[in-house]
């Protein structure tokens, strides 16, 4: 269960390095020099290097993805509910989200970090509405077959 928690983790560090970056420039800050690939704050946090801000913007992109990836994990136990297993992940999604964002600018207010916050919320129900419902449906056919398999050995 570790190695595959790390597995995942490490390619969530990587995804999210590539979707932070796609994203930071998509979202380049203009000032006098040009174009940045990081935000305002974050640049200002670097000393103004353009390079120390994109290694901080990849590093803390890949942490997010990382514990993104590596929270799938939650699903893994077996002992623990699916609506736990749900809020977990969403849980740590949510709470590395909040320093990660602040740090590297992609939010600037509350207001922000709350409507995030509620988007991930709204997100992570509709998925364990969808899991809840194909577990449910898993679990009748299994007991429809199970009943008849044993019909059939009672004949």
């Amino acid at each position: 269960m570790l190695a595959k928690t790390l597995k995942r983790a490490g390619i969530g560090f990587l995804i999210g390095i590539v979707v932070g970056n796609v994203i930071a420039i998509l979202t380049g800050t203009s000032n006098t020099e040009g174009i940045t690939f990081a935000s305002k704050k974050l640049l200002d946090m670097a000393g103004g290097s353009a390079v120390v801000a994109m290694i901080l913007q990849s590093v803390f992109s890949g942490l997010y993805g990382a514990i993104c990836f590596a929270g799938m994990s939650f699903y893994d136990v077996e002992r623990l509910p699916l609506a736990a297993a749900t809020a977990l992940h969403c849980a740590a999604i949510i709470l590395i989200y909040i320093p990660v964002a602040l740090l590297l600018g992609w939010v600037s207010s509350i207001i922000e970090i709350l409507i995030i916050a509620a988007i991930q919320f709204v997100v992570f129900f509709i998925i364990w509405l969808i899991l809840y419902s194909v577990y449910k449906k898993q679990v009748k056919e299994l007991n429809e077959l199970m009943n008849k398999t044993k019909e059939d050995n009672e004949d």
